[in-house]
């Protein structure tokens, strides 16, 4: 009986070899995906999560220590980049330090067609830099973007306080 011991475990041990070598193939894919995305300027941003300012009159901390300030989205919010424009729909939560004529107008939400883009490489992540040229609201957007397609972004403008959101990096189609 030994024998039959000894062949599943060579079975199993060359099974979980191959699955290790084939999502590695699917994570250096993914990431080869990315970097060409990211190099043609033709991304999309999706965001799950939103970490707003600390700020006593809006913080949950204030009232509950224990509490956390990261907030996942439920509904769909995202930044696209693409070689010609940049368009958000991101949620605020904050303080707004002068309100829109029309509340529907809220949050982050706008098209620019002439901004600065700047791309650099640091220490196997991408860190980008957008200032939007026709626009008053938003001053820069700043996007770390690892390899595998996870990406932070940090929006700061000048009637806002900061606010930073965590997701995905996704190739446009």
């Amino acid at each position: 009986m030994k024998p039959i011991h000894h062949s599943l475990l060579i079975l199993l041990s060359a099974v979980a070899i191959f699955t290790a070598c084939a999502s590695q193939k699917q994570t250096t894919g993914q990431s080869e995906a990315i970097l060409a995305a990211v190099t043609d300027q033709n991304y999309t941003f999706i965001a799950n999560s939103v970490f707003p300012t600390e700020d006593s009159r809006f913080n949950p901390r204030f009232l509950f220590p224990n509490a956390s300030n990261l907030y996942q989205l439920t509904s769909h919010y995202d930044l696209r980049v693409t070689p010609d424009s940049v368009i958000a729909y991101l949620p605020f939560f904050g303080r707004s330090y002068t309100a829109p004529v029309d509340p529907t107008k809220g949050g982050i939400k706008f098209t620019s067609t002439k901004f600065d883009y700047k791309k650099r490489d640091r220490k196997n992540n991408y860190e980008i830099e957008i200032t939007p040229k026709d626009n008053n609201e938003v001053q820069s957007l700043f996007l770390t973007i690892s390899p595998s397609g996870f990406a932070s972004l940090r929006v700061l403008s000048l009637n806002k306080t900061p606010i930073s959101f965590n997701g995905d990096i996704e190739a446009n189609k």
